[in-house]
């Protein structure tokens, strides 16, 4: 999980990190924390790095909190974000940028903690979803909906279920941690991965998905493939 805290004054940041630290270690979450002292750092951040929370100072100098969530939101950024403020009277305009929830300044810890307890019921129901970077910004995948992945020149080709193909800026071996054979994916060639409950049949050298795709396994990875794959559909048996 990747948290990034957005606030002009530093002793604040140096506060509230050891809390979220705190709260993810006590919830076994592995997590990243980024640290901004202003908007635009944190905007330019958010091009590359696709944060899964926000936690953002209402008043800075230059470009105010508020100010920073629209300039994000106008970019389709639909990450969640939590304003600090020291007064209430800011709570309008949180709204209408669509904010997770606001936090009155000085945190109390046991607050916090709630607020993020309940950011973290969505964060999961929404990690078979894949936030990919596109040409255009960003694109929300649902992983059961893909067929297979394609390595291409520096991009990476999603082709869906339903014959649709979009290009994402992502690297290839990213795409191998989250379409992993944890969430029922396998990399069958150095450039392919294909979703195993999508495969209609396979030999030594390729792959035949119900969709009629056509996907090379290299000579080294078949005997992996093969286990993955029977290892996946006995899982799919016991589970039913």
């Amino acid at each position: 999980m990747k948290i990034a805290v957005c606030d002009d004054e530093i002793h604040f940041i140096d506060a509230i990190c050891p809390m979220l630290e705190k709260w993810a270690k006590e919830r076994e979450i592995k997590l990243t924390l980024y640290r901004f002292m202003n908007g635009d750092d944190l905007i330019d951040a958010q091009k590359s790095e696709c944060m899964d929370l926000i936690i953002l100072d209402v008043i800075m100098p230059l470009l105010s909190g508020i100010d920073t969530a629209r300039e994000l939101r106008n970019t389709n950024q639909t990450v969640p974000i939590v304003f600090l403020t020291s007064s209430r009277e800011f709570a309008v305009d949180s709204y209408e940028v669509k904010a997770l929830n606001y936090l009155i300044k000085p945190v109390d810890a046991a607050k916090l903690f709630l607020v993020l307890d309940d950011f973290l019921k969505t964060f999961r129901q929404s990690e078979n979803f894949f936030t990919a970077k596109t040409a255009d910004g960003f694109q929300r995948i649902d992983i059961a909906d893909v067929d297979y992945l394609e390595a291409q020149n520096k991009q990476v080709l999603v082709h869906f279920s339903n014959d649709r193909t979009i290009a994402i800026r992502e690297l290839f071996s990213k795409c191998a941690e989250i379409f992993s054979p944890e969430n029922g994916f396998c990399c069958c060639h150095r450039s392919y991965i294909v979703n195993l409950s999508n495969v209609e049949r396979f030999s030594k050298t390729e792959v035949i998905t119900v969709h009629n795709a056509v996907i090379p396994i290299s000579r080294g990875s078949y005997t992996a493939f093969k286990g993955t794959y029977f290892k996946h559909m006995f899982e799919l048996t016991e589970s039913s």
